[in-house]
């Protein structure tokens, strides 16, 4: 005898909907009855089992806070609580305690990851350690990314690729901006990282694997056949596949051969096994990835709707290249980048409107009170510093792009700047960031003109990026160098 269909689905509901709703619930009771203390930031707990999760990541320009921020902001104040998948976690949009978080990591706070990050992103990567071997690594990481090697050739190195990838783009006419500072930015840290070119036979998959792992860092969970989740981890396995192969092929040469990248620190620090150093190089890699090429089509954005700002920062490089040319000398150099102070006031203004990292979730490592907030152990903290930046008490008129304000020294405004985090775990690669963001648009401003050749703008979802990779029209420009 044939069931029929609706009694299928009440049989479905009530063995596998019902309980899982009557668990999410019961976890989410019991998660409010925790935080009913009377410090406990206000909020509400939203819908049923997804709380305010869709309406906290619904699509908007990352030059905004979109409705939800706003409304709650506006009803709660700079700190306030909503439920998370059943969870009332804490979201802070306060400067003060912002820093006091990120100040406080592995004392009173540490990452709080999803599950599927470490799968994605290995045991080893610096997100995931913590204590005395987070500290190690960090030691080791910092040596390598001292500004004794930035000043060596890597400036002159990032040039070369500039002019390498930027070759075809005059023929080509229409480029996608935002996919051709992926490849750039990519170029860039895999050099620095595993010694990798463009000529490479392996460099471009490797390129496809990272992006598609991207795409699963930012995706459900899901490990179905055909699944972003499935394919990302599929991109994880080959990209350990690639280096472990250089890997083999360093150890295979035998000592004293280290070349001076990532890598051959790693070999050379000589206490990581090869699943670890296989997962600090493919974190290092990921981590430069995408933030810097977002910043760079995010620049490229905001240069060409504020034509003083392009103008003025034309004639920054160009000035440059004049002193050079009379001295005989027409590459760059780490001095030079030293004085490119517009340009550099155009990323900082580019990081701070961008808000390409818009947030960073920690959860309390024990019960924490601050501002009269009480903050309970196991609560995940939400530090939004996109609120921040974009917080007229902090920056006048946060929503336009002004590179001018960075030009007076305001330290209030400078230690409110977070896109790289703060703390113990502020970003090691900052500086290597900020140089090869300066390169990129040095080579960038002096070769070409742009012009959008359709409407496209950035959105937040969650990650920033370009709806249509922001397609832009390139011109070769002659300035007489």
């Amino acid at each position: 005898m044939m069931i029929p269909f609706s009694t299928v689905l009440v049989i479905i509901f009530t063995i596998v909907v019902s309980p899982a709703i009557a668990i999410a619930v019961g976890v989410s009771l019991k998660s409010y009855r925790k935080k009913r203390n009377p410090k406990f930031p206000p909020g509400a707990m939203g819908w049923p089992l997804v709380g305010s999760t869709f309406s906290f990541f619904k699509p908007h320009p990352p030059s905004s806070l979109g409705d939800f921020m706003e409304q709650h902001l506006s009803r709660y104040g700079k700190v306030f609580s909503m439920s998370f998948l059943g969870e009332m976690v804490v979201v802070s949009a306060d400067a003060e305690l912002n820093r006091y978080v990120l100040q406080n990591e592995m004392r009173l706070f540490r990452n709080s990851l999803p599950a599927h990050f470490r799968k994605l992103i290995g045991d080893f990567s610096m997100a995931m350690l913590m204590g005395d071997a987070y500290r190690h690594k960090k030691t080791v990481l910092l040596a390598f990314l001292n500004k004794a090697r930035l000043q060596g050739g890597f400036v002159r190195g990032v040039e070369r690729l500039a002019d390498t990838l930027t070759a075809s783009w005059t023929d080509r006419g229409v480029i996608f901006a935002r996919e051709e500072a992926n490849k750039f930015s990519f170029y860039v840290i895999a050099k620095k990282a595993m010694g990798l070119t463009p000529e490479d036979s392996e460099a471009e998959q490797l390129r496809r694997d990272y992006m598609t792992l991207y795409k699963g860092i930012h995706a459900l969970p899901i490990n179905l056949p055909g699944s972003t989740h499935r394919e990302a981890l599929k991109a994880r396995a080959n990209i350990v596949k690639t280096i472990k192969k250089k890997l083999d092929e360093r150890k295979a040469r035998g000592s004293g051969d280290e070349e001076d990248d990532l890598l051959g620190c790693l070999i050379e620090e000589g206490t990581y096994d090869w699943e670890n150093i296989c997962d600090t190089v493919q974190g290092f890699i990921f981590a430069g990835l995408v933030t810097s090429s977002t910043v760079m089509s995010l620049a490229m954005y905001f240069l060409e709707n504020c034509p003083k700002a392009l103008e003025q920062m034309r004639e920054e490089h160009l000035e440059c290249m004049r002193s050079k040319k009379q001295n005989g000398d027409g590459k760059l150099t780490w001095d030079d980048y030293r004085n490119m102070e517009f340009t550099q006031n155009v990323i900082s203004e580019t990081l701070r409107l961008g808000n390409v990292v818009g947030n960073l979730w920690k959860k309390a490592m024990k019960d924490v009170e601050f501002k009269g907030y009480f903050i309970p152990e196991g609560t995940t903290v939400i530090t939004h510093l996109a609120a921040v930046h974009l917080d007229p008490s902090v920056f006048e008129n946060p929503g336009q792009f002004n590179p001018w304000r960075w030009s007076a020294k305001d330290v209030k405004k400078a230690n409110n700047l977070l896109p790289f985090g703060g703390g113990v775990r502020h970003c090691m690669g900052s500086e290597l960031a900020r140089v090869e963001i300066s390169v990129f648009l040095h080579y960038l401003i002096l070769n070409y003109n742009w012009e959008s050749v359709e409407p496209d703008q950035p959105v937040s979802f969650p990650q920033v990026t370009f709806l249509k990779d922001l397609p832009i029209r390139v011109r070769a420009a002659d300035y007489g160098l």
